[in-house]
């Protein structure tokens, strides 16, 4: 990342539009973020993508948290706890072990993305009812929802194919999702700042990568606000599909360099 680079108008404009992709992703279209990786890394590279994008989203779930914490189901949330953990440690001993390099793991991602995709749209056209979470379920999502979202933030399609198979409505997608969201995206601050101090590799968070964010905070709430008022107003089938294709969307981005 080259200094000052950051405040360039495209990069300020590029910026703009991941501030308010953050912002409906957290209260109207879950999976949408998953965009916002992509896109950072037209102005950033490495550890700074997930570094750059962490602040923001941060931010927003702060709201989502606080708007839809009547609606979350906690019962579906505690089992994926001690997974996540685990794939949140191998998230780290991977930027430990590889540093920058990324693109191994993108791919990784994206098939694992693609290959859940299939079969909730298999679920969906086959009308099969939506069944209890089993404890399987709580490993392989938990596991990989951890690792993904600690190495590149796109935890969305694996969280909310998730919990679109167990037939979640849409606020208790949203109140669900807000607070795992937040919870993991807290607790990588540390682990991303000791790395920063201890680690090889560039850097999660730099002076420039922060003001960026501070400058671009308006938009985010933005996001949040407009998509606060549109939820009520998807059709839940919309809202199904809208979720799936983002997520369809977010893997093909992945896999392509």
């Amino acid at each position: 990342m080259l200094a000052g680079s950051l405040f360039t108008g495209s990069a300020i404009a590029i910026g703009v539009v991941i501030a308010l992709i953050i912002g409906l992703s957290k209260t109207a279209i879950p999976g949408a973020g998953l965009l916002a990786s992509p896109l950072i890394a037209l102005v950033v590279s490495g550890r700074a993508i997930p570094g750059t994008a962490l602040p923001l989203l941060l931010f927003a779930d702060m709201f989502a948290v606080r708007w839809y914490r009547q609606h979350t189901r906690w019962d579906l949330l505690r089992p994926l706890a001690m997974w996540v953990s685990v794939g949140f440690a191998a998230g780290a001993a991977f930027f430990i072990s590889v540093g920058s390099n990324t693109r191994i793991v993108n791919v990784v991602i994206g098939l694992a993305i693609l290959l859940v995709v299939c079969v909730q749209v298999v679920r969906i056209v086959r009308g099969r009812e939506p069944r209890p979470s089993t404890t399987t379920d709580a490993v392989v999502y938990g596991a990989s929802g951890g690792f993904t979202t600690f190495v590149s933030n796109s935890a969305g399609p694996i969280i909310n194919t998730y919990l679109v198979g167990l037939g979640l409505e849409k606020a208790a997608l949203v109140g669900t999702s807000a607070w795992f969201y937040f919870a993991v995206n807290a607790a990588k601050v540390p682990v991303y700042l000791g790395l920063d101090r201890f680690g090889e590799g560039t850097r999660f968070f730099t002076a420039d990568s922060l003001r960026y964010d501070l400058l671009l905070l308006p938009f985010v709430a933005i996001g949040l606000f407009v998509g606060r008022s549109v939820l009520p107003k998807l059709p839940d089938r919309l809202f199904l599909w809208l979720v799936i294709s983002l997520s369809l969307l977010g893997a093909v981005k992945l896999l392509i360099p």
